[in-house]
């Protein structure tokens, strides 16, 4: 019942995502849980503002925020490049008069906006006067705040559920007010300081007299703080941190933490940018929750803890920067779960799904408290300690969580199989969950060939190849912890999965693997699943070319990308969340797989597709998802409409896809680093890499493309590394 209630539930919200329209144009900045999300020129609209805002625990302390002179909006002419956490917005005026009556022309004012997170939003607003004489102008910033939880702008939710109070302005500290009295007790204040102080105040509503000799400039400086003061804490004056020591600080984060592992260089110069982006947007995305670092999923829907997502994206970037994987590790063992719990979920030895801050949570009025539905977190989580021990060679942490791995190791084989199944399932319990708990988790994802919905509980094709990879591997850490019979049972388990999966997904019509085994048979649809299946090293060898042949027909592969699923299914739609769009995070998996199998040439044009694609993004930034219509029809790839910007897993991508195609295979406890057949994409000739680390030692090595292969020469080692070349 709660299933059937759930999906006409999602239905009407609109696929279970958002109703938000259109946030394509959006400019992003970020810094470590504050996000503030504009139209380019850096507003937030008054008004239809959809995703814009100032966000900070799952909420939206701005909903308004635009600038005007004399009443009249202005237009972009420079919009800079981020950093991350800094943008930079030059602005020019229309045909107006001014306080005066003067008449000035179109384009002879400037007005820069440099916005920056140092802990609050520090903005600066620079007026510069081109005519040749005087002008007065009025310069007017209108503020509002909704205080709405994410999930009521998703539109998943009712609106607030505490007291908008009356906007206060204190003249003595040139202070706005903006107060929230939350439901949950929490009292919420977007507080807002100005230098100088404006002329004239109305509400939200603060205008600043501007009077400009020609060539004249003057500044207008802002500081918005997020407060959130939970019931029974002390009130704490938030600190401006908007100094150049703090800005140089944080712009230093930005490089410090990547190059302590390693540095690269290639002869293309795109790519140095698109990678350098993705390791930009991955330090941007950091967070920090109970003083453990991870990724935040994306921005703005998914700004929190997600197990699959941030336990991905410390994978793909364990090579460039390992750092954010013990923390991901800490956390997601201290929330593991504890109790047998329908409203979230929650099973004993669970991986969390999605953990929130805001009122609706405090509330209890949504089940991420945290929210368990999810049926990949808890191998994926197994998949990252194995991991992080091969590229670290720590097994510190893992003997401190032992009981955590014993625990998930458990749930795989007492909760998630049913009946008696050999296949891992869901079977979705919460009335306010999801009804699809594997990565494609919108109501529609999963799927018959006759469009028909599957039925729970459903075993996902990717999600077995996950607990295979996660025993082979974990079975490997316990014989190397004095554990030899439990490895061996897990071995026994993996083997015996695998010829399960080989035998029951196989479709021998189509030559390919199901999507899915639910309660009605066999969901027949071509889709994108089994291409994980290549990564985990579940798919018999001969299976594997017609799997990865089928994956690049003109039905699943757009030319930039493998879709979700093939254009030739009834559900396909190329705009469709999960049911035929492009997912860059997919891509990268599956092109991990490509190169284990011995793709090289598959893997290379997948490569190619998703470095052509972020280089016609804004900012080479690979969005949550785009469209699946065909590369020939268009020039460029179609944006969705409401993908999150910059998004983790999406950000690892060309990161991930690079480590795939140099064939890196590290072995850290073992002393040894394997570059398994090595394969330039035919637009990247030569990368040099400096100080990789395999355990405590470091490798410098250089690739080179010819027309017999690629190429490498190690060219010097510190400590103690063993490095094998297979061509």
């Amino acid at each position: 019942m709660y299933l059937y209630n759930f999906n006409i539930y999602m239905e009407k919200l609109g696929a279970g995502h958002t109703r938000s329209i259109n946030i394509i144009n959006a400019r992003v900045i970020r810094e470590n849980d504050l996000s503030l999300v504009t139209l380019p020129n850096g507003d937030i609209p008054m008004k239809d503002n959809f995703g814009y805002g100032l966000y900070y625990h799952d909420c939206r302390f701005l909903s308004g925020y635009t600038l005007t002179i004399n009443g009249k909006y202005l237009t972009e002419i420079l919009i800079g490049a981020q950093s991350g956490f800094d943008s930079i917005v030059i602005l020019t005026n229309p045909d107006m008069e001014d306080n005066n009556g003067n008449y000035i022309n179109k384009e002879t004012l400037s007005i820069g906006r440099d916005i920056a997170i140092p802990g609050c939003v520090v903005e600066t607003i620079t007026i510069r006067n081109f005519n040749m004489a005087k002008v007065a102008l009025d310069l007017t910033l209108n503020f509002k705040s909704d205080f709405n939880d994410i999930f009521t702008i998703r539109g998943l939710t009712e609106g607030v559920d505490g007291k908008i109070l009356p906007i206060r302005y204190d003249a003595g500290d040139h202070t706005l007010y903006i107060p929230y009295m939350g439901k949950d007790g929490h009292f919420r204040t977007t507080k807002i300081e100005f230098d100088p102080p404006p002329s004239k105040v109305e509400k939200g509503s603060c205008t600043f007299s501007v009077r400009l000799d020609p060539r004249g400039v003057q500044k207008i400086m802002l500081a918005i703080f997020a407060q959130d003061l939970p019931p029974g804490k002390p009130a704490v004056e938030p600190r401006m941190l908007g100094t150049k020591e703090t800005l140089e600080g944080i712009e230093k984060s930005y490089h410090v933490p990547y190059r302590r592992h390693f540095d690269f260089l290639t002869d293309n110069n795109l790519f140095n940018k698109i990678i350098l982006r993705s390791l930009s947007d991955l330090r941007m995305l950091y967070m920090s929750l109970d003083g453990s670092k991870f990724h935040s999923a994306g921005v703005p829907w998914y700004d929190a803890l997600f197990g699959r997502d941030c336990i991905l994206a410390a994978i793909q970037i364990m090579p460039y920067h390992s750092g954010s994987a013990p923390g991901t590790i800490k956390l997601l063992a201290g929330y593991q779960g504890r109790a047998y719990d329908d409203w979230r979920d929650e099973e004993p030895g669970k991986i969390l799904h999605e953990l929130r801050l805001g009122e609706k949570a405090n509330l209890n009025k949504i089940p991420q408290t945290p929210y368990y539905g999810t049926v990949d977190a808890t191998p994926l989580f197994l998949i990252l300690l194995a991991e992080y021990v091969d590229w670290t060679g720590n097994l510190k942490l893992l003997e401190k969580i032992m009981p955590n791995i014993d625990a998930a190791i458990a749930w795989i084989d007492r909760y998630s199989r049913r009946d008696g199944s050999e296949f891992t399932s869901y079977l979705p319990r919460s009335a306010r969950g999801l009804s699809n708990q594997g990565w494609k988790d919108s109501w529609d994802a999963v799927m018959h060939s006759d469009g028909t919905l599957a039925k729970p509980p459903v075993a996902l094709a990717e999600v077995q190849g996950y607990v295979y990879m996660a025993k082979k591997r974990l079975a490997m850490l316990y014989d190397r912890m004095g554990r030899g019979g439990d490895g061996e049972k897990l071995r026994k388990d993996a083997e015996r999965l695998k010829r399960a999966f080989n035998d029951r997904f196989w479709m021998d019509d189509k030559k390919f693997f199901a999507m899915a085994l639910d309660d009605l048979g066999v969901c027949n649809v071509i889709s994108s699943n089994p291409g994980h299946c290549l990564w985990s090293g579940i798919v018999d060898e001969k299976y594997a070319k017609f799997l990865a042949d089928r994956l690049f027909e003109p039905d699943m592969y757009s030319g930039w990308g493998i879709r979700t699923l093939s254009s030739n299914e009834l559900r396909y739609n190329p705009l469709g969340y999960h049911i035929g769009t492009v997912w860059p995070h997919d891509n990268s998996i599956i092109a991990m797989g490509l190169h284990k199998y011995g793709f090289y040439d598959r893997l290379s044009d997948l490569f190619t597709g998703m470095y052509d694609a972020a280089s016609v993004f804004p900012l080479y930034r690979l969005p949550e998802l785009f469209s699946g219509f065909e590369r020939g029809k268009y020039n460029i790839p179609v944006k969705y409409p409401v993908a999150c910007s910059p998004q983790a897993w999406s950000a690892g991508t060309i990161p991930y896809m690079l480590i795939a195609a140099l064939g890196l295979t590290p072995d850290a406890l073992n002393k040894r680093l394997t570059l398994v057949k090595p394969h330039l994409p035919p637009w990247l000739n030569n990368i040099k890499i400096t100080d990789l680390r395999v355990g405590s030692a470091s490798v410098n090595m250089e690739f080179r493309r010819e027309e017999s292969g690629t190429l490498v020469n190690v060219v010097k080692k510190y400590g103690d590394l063993d490095v094998f070349i297979e061509y």
